[in-house]
């Protein structure tokens, strides 16, 4: 196991070997063996494929950018740590005690955390002989899986209340029985999860991808796919008026608009100057933003399903796992914003990931617009769209593909 050099000292992944080693003999029943308490430890970036930390403690322990793909984590108590981008692929956290932990990024692909608790987590609610004396024991947070992947993953009578799944990926993950009461599954992808007798009282799912089974499923317990997002009614535009004077006064005055977990749905925003707002995880389902200017704002993680952008200025916009079905961007303008400090690398618009399914995307010019993995099946496309468009992984409409869908290919 090795690791840069200005990450870990060898001295230290030498220490970390051994009781690496030493937790292995446990786990096993074997002589010379120690329960491993990794808690509060920095083990960033390493390559630990394959590893043994079942029943490891490992409270607030740094696990950024680490590979653990494969690795025995049954029943391990990870308990507030950052894990965020880790590769947790195929490995086994049955039973894990994840609260609090921040995976966002991650990716649980095909993972077993059946039984894992995944609730708001506190630092004190674990002991460790490890911890600090700069932590506030009384620290609190809720789990963390924004972006996550978790495609044919098993949850199975996993406790994921109050969970932040936004953007996650949970294709063909098997959700049977698991607690998702509260969670944030805004623009979520559901497609062939399985939910039976899982509990979703109080979920968000604005924009989540469901299937014709999930969807009915759901109706039929009578669940709210928005959840209790914040309905603004008239406060919306005493908000409008503090942006349009924030924007005239160059930030002097009034104040940027910022929403988080609101319902816009039909909202009228036509003909307004809507630069560098940002708004995310919102429903503007049906919303109305006809020559609107939305230039360097942030929508990521929308649900902007019929929602009508035309003629408007979406120029440096980002709608990353926006839900664009349906939407129509017909002669909207999509060119990327050249930056003060590097004009030489201009900031594109970024619909990665987005869902423009059926929308019609016959925009009046576009540069360099980022449809990475991005669901473009049956939307309406022009060449001021695809002439310079990156289409890694996309999936192309039947017009682009001789009259069949397929996906664009992988960039070397």
């Amino acid at each position: 196991m090795a690791a840069p050099q200005s990450l870990h000292s060898s001295a230290y992944l030498a220490k970390l070997r051994q009781r690496l080693s030493a937790h292995d003999r446990w786990s096993k029943g074997l002589s010379g063996g120690t329960q491993a308490d990794l808690s509060y430890h920095d083990l960033s970036g390493l390559p630990l494929s394959g590893v043994t930390l079942r029943n490891a403690k490992m409270v607030g322990a740094i696990l950024t950018d680490s590979n653990f793909s494969g690795s025995d984590l049954r029943a391990a108590v990870l308990l507030m740590a950052d894990m965020e981008r880790t590769n947790l692929n195929n490995a086994n956290l049955m039973g894990a005690d994840l609260r609090g932990a921040c995976l966002n990024n991650a990716d649980l692909s095909e993972a077993n955390l059946a039984g894992a608790d995944l609730r708001t987590g506190t630092l004190s609610a674990v002991s460790t002989r490890n911890t600090p004396d700069d932590r506030d024991p009384s620290l609190a947070r809720n789990t963390q899986l924004v972006d996550a992947k978790l495609n044919r993953s098993i949850l199975v009578g996993s406790n994921l209340e109050n969970c932040d799944l936004t953007g996650a990926e949970l294709i063909d993950a098997d959700l049977s029985g698991a607690d998702l009461s509260g969670a944030i599954l805004i623009s979520a992808d559901l497609s062939g999860a399985t939910l039976k007798n899982t509990t979703l009282t109080g979920a968000v799912l604005s924009g989540a991808t469901l299937d014709d089974f999930a969807a009915r499923q759901i109706l039929t317990l009578g669940i709210d796919p928005q959840g209790e997002l914040r309905v603004l009614g008239a406060e919306l535009f005493e908000l409008l008026d503090r942006h349009r004077r924030w924007l005239d006064s160059g930030g002097q005055q009034g104040k940027r608009l910022e929403l988080d977990l609101c319902d816009l749905g039909g909202a009228p925003l036509d003909e307004l100057d809507l630069s560098a707002v940002k708004i995310q995880r919102c429903n503007l389902a049906g919303a109305s933003f006809t020559n609107t200017v939305l230039t360097m704002s942030d929508l990521a993680w929308c649900n902007f399903t019929d929602a009508n952008f035309t003629k408007a200025t979406l120029s440096g916009c980002s709608f990353r796992r926006a839900n664009l079905t349906r939407a129509i961007m017909k002669d909207a303008v999509l060119d990327a914003v050249p930056l003060s400090g590097d004009p030489e690398r201009p900031w594109p618009v970024n619909l990665q990931h987005a869902k423009l399914i059926d929308a019609d995307l016959r925009i009046a010019s576009g540069s360099g617009v980022l449809l990475r993995d991005a669901d473009l099946t049956g939307a309406r496309v022009n060449m001021a769209l695809v002439r310079t468009a990156d289409l890694t992984g996309a999936i192309l409409p039947a017009t682009m593909t001789g009259g069949r869908g397929a996906k664009a290919p992988k960039r070397p």
